[in-house]
C-alpha cells in the first residue's frame, strides 16, 4: 500500500460517506467560538495601547514594544500549538481537548492585563504588560488555533467553507460590541474625578471582568455543542513518528515551498497590519485628532459593524460567482479609498468644520462603515483559501495538517494588534503625544501629524500587501481537480 493510500484508512470520514451533513446549529455553535477571540482582540486594540500609554504613563514605544514581543512568541507558539493539535490522539479528538483546557487561563490572564498593581515603575509595569500579554495571547492560542482547524475540518465544499468563515467573523464582530458597549459607554461614564471616563484607571478593571466571565462562557459553549461532531471528522492521515519539534520545523519548510500560501501568508500578515494600525490608534485619533466624544466613538464602532456584517454578505456572495482572489484584492483597495482620504481631507481644509452637522457622521460614514466593508473580504476569503490549501497540502503530502496551517492563519491575525500596535506605539511617540495629554492642549502640529503620518503608513502597507498576493494561484478549478483526486485516492485505499 502507498503512503498516501495509509493516508485515507478505509471506513474514515475520509471517503465523506460517514459523516452526516453539517447543520445549521452545529455550524452556529461552531461560529460562536470566534466570538471569544472578538472580545479579546477588540479589547486589546481599543484600550491596550491608550490605556498603558495614556492612563498608566508608559511609554508609547515601551507599550508597543510589549505587544511586538508577545508577538515574536505567538510566532513560536501558533505553529507549534498546530502542530500539537495535529498530533493528538484521543476520545475527545485532535482539537476538543485543547477547546475545553483553554477557557480557565483566558479569562484569568485577560483580567490581570487591566490589573496591574498600582504604583508600578515604568520597568515593572512594562513587565507587567509583556508578561500577561503573552500569557494571554498562550491561552487563546490553545484555543483559537484548534477552533480554526476544526473548522477546516467540518466541511470540504469550496463554498460552505466561506459560509462557516462569514458565520465565524459575523459572531467576531459581534462580540467586538462588548468593549464598546461595556467600556467606553457604560463603565467609563463621566464622573466628577474624571470628565473623561476614558482616563479613569478603575474603569479598566471591571471592564476586564465582564469582558473574561464572557469569554470563558463562550469558549466552553463551543466546545460542548460540537463534541457530537468528533466522530466524524477527518483522521489525521499518517501517524507522525518525527519529534515534535522535528515535526513542526518539517511542517513549516513544507508549508513555505507553496507558492499559494506564501503568497496568501505574505498579503495576509502585512494587510492585517495595516488594519491593526487603524484600530490601534482609533483612540488616539478619536481623542486628539478628530476631537470627538466618547459616545461618537461608540456609534462609530457601530458603524464599523454595520460596514462589516454588510460586507460579509456581500463578498461571500462574491466568491460564489469568482475566485476568492480577486475578492480579497477588491476589498483591500475598498479599504484603502475610505480610510486614507478622510484625515488627509481635514488637514488640508477640506472637512466639515468640528461643530458642521456632518463632521461625525461623515467620519462615522467613511473610515467606520465603508472602510470596513473592504477590511470584511479579507475575513472572509483569507481563513477560506487557507483551508483550500489544506487540500492541496494533503495531495501532496499524504498528511491533513490543518492544525499547522491554521496556526499561521492564527499568528496573522494576531499581526493585527501585535505588528499594528508596534508601529501605533512609533508614530505616537515619533508625532511627539505625550503620556495623560489634554486634547485641548495638545499643538496643532502634533494633531497634523498624527492624522498624516496614519494615511501614510496605511497607504503604503496596503500596497505593499497587494503586490505581494498577487502570487496566490489556487483557483476554484484547482481546487474541485484536487477534491476529485482526494476522494479517488480515499476510495481506492478502501478496497
Amino acid at each position: 500500500m502507498s503512503r498516501a493510500q495509509e493516508a485515507s484508512p478505509a471506513g474514515s470520514p475520509a471517503s465523506g460517506a460517514s459523516a452526516p451533513p453539517l447543520d445549521r446549529a452545529t455550524r452556529l455553535w461552531y461560529a460562536l467560538g470566534q466570538a471569544a477571540e472578538g472580545i479579546k482582540n477588540e479589547s486589546f486594540a481599543l484600550f491596550l495601547l491608550f490605556y498603558y500609554q495614556q492612563v498608566l504613563g508608559l511609554s508609547g514605544s515601551l507599550a508597543g514594544l510589549a505587544i511586538l514581543i508577545a508577538l515574536g512568541f505567538d510566532a513560536v507558539t501558533d505553529p507549534l500549538m498546530g502542530t500539537i493539535s495535529d498530533r493528538t490522539r484521543g476520545r475527545l479528538g485532535r482539537r476538543h481537548p485543547y477547546l475545553f483546557a483553554s477557557a480557565l487561563p483566558l479569562g484569568g490572564f485577560f483580567y490581570a492585563v487591566f490589573a496591574p498593581p498600582a504604583g508600578l515603575s515604568q520597568p515593572l509595569l512594562f513587565g507587567w504588560m509583556l508578561g500577561f500579554t503573552v500569557l494571554t495571547r498562550a491561552a487563546m492560542t490553545l484555543f483559537h488555533v484548534p477552533h480554526l482547524s476544526l473548522g477546516a475540518e467540518l466541511s470540504d465544499d469550496y463554498n460552505e467553507r466561506t459560509l462557516l468563515v462569514t458565520e465565524r467573523h459575523m459572531f467576531q464582530r459581534a462580540a467586538a460590541v462588548v468593549p464598546g458597549l461595556v467600556g467606553l459607554v457604560i463603565l467609563m461614564a463621566p464622573t466628577e474625578a474624571y470628565p473623561d471616563g476614558r482616563f479613569n484607571p478603575h474603569a479598566y478593571p471591571q471592564f476586564a471582568v465582564v469582558a473574561s466571565l464572557m469569554m470563558v462562557l463562550i469558549v466552553f459553549a463551543t466546545a460542548w455543542k460540537t463534541r457530537h461532531r468528533i466522530p466524524h471528522l477527518r483522521p489525521p492521515g499518517l501517524e507522525d513518528q518525527a519529534p515534535l519539534l522535528g515535526a513542526l520545523w518539517r511542517d513549516v519548510r513544507e508549508l513555505f515551498r507553496l507558492p499559494s500560501f506564501r503568497a496568501l501568508f505574505g498579503g495576509q500578515a502585512i494587510s492585517s497590519i495595516g488594519w491593526g494600525v487603524l484600530i490601534t490608534l482609533g483612540l488616539h485619533m478619536a481623542t486628539f485628532f478628530w476631537k470627538v466624544e466618547r459616545e461618537d466613538l461608540f456609534i462609530w464602532g457601530i458603524g464599523a459593524g454595520v460596514g462589516l456584517f454588510a460586507g460579509f454578505g456581500y463578498w461571500n456572495a462574491a466568491t460564489a460567482r469568482t475566485d476568492k482572489k480577486p475578492v480579497f484584492i477588491r476589498g483591500l483597495l475598498v479599504f484603502l479609498l475610505f480610510a486614507v482620504p478622510p484625515p488627509v481631507l481635514r488637514v488640508i481644509g477640506w472637512w466639515p468644520a468640528e461643530d458642521h452637522m456632518l463632521y461625525v457622521p461623515l467620519w462615522v460614514l467613511l473610515t467606520g462603515t465603508c472602510a470596513h466593508f473592504g477590511v470584511a473580504s479579507i475575513m472572509v476569503t483569507g481563513q477560506s483559501m487557507t483551508a483550500d490549501l489544506v487540500d492541496e497540502d494533503e495531495w501532496l503530502h499524504g498528511r491533513r495538517r490543518e492544525g499547522i496551517f491554521f496556526g499561521a492563519s492564527s499568528f496573522v491575525g494576531k499581526l493585527t494588534f501585535g505588528g499594528g500596535a508596534q508601529i501605533a506605539g512609533w508614530v505616537v511617540d515619533g508625532v511627539g503625544l505625550e503620556p495623560g495629554s489634554n486634547p485641548a492642549a495638545v499643538s496643532a502640529a502634533v494633531v497634523r501629524d498624527l492624522g498624516l503620518t496614519q494615511a501614510a503608513v496605511l497607504t503604503g502597507i496596503i500596497g505593499l500587501s497587494i503586490l505581494v498576493f498577487q502570487r496566490y494561484r489556487l483557483t476554484r478549478e484547482r481546487h474541485a481537480e484536487i477534491r476529485r483526486l482526494l476522494d479517488e485516492r480515499a476510495a481506492g485505499a478502501a478496497h
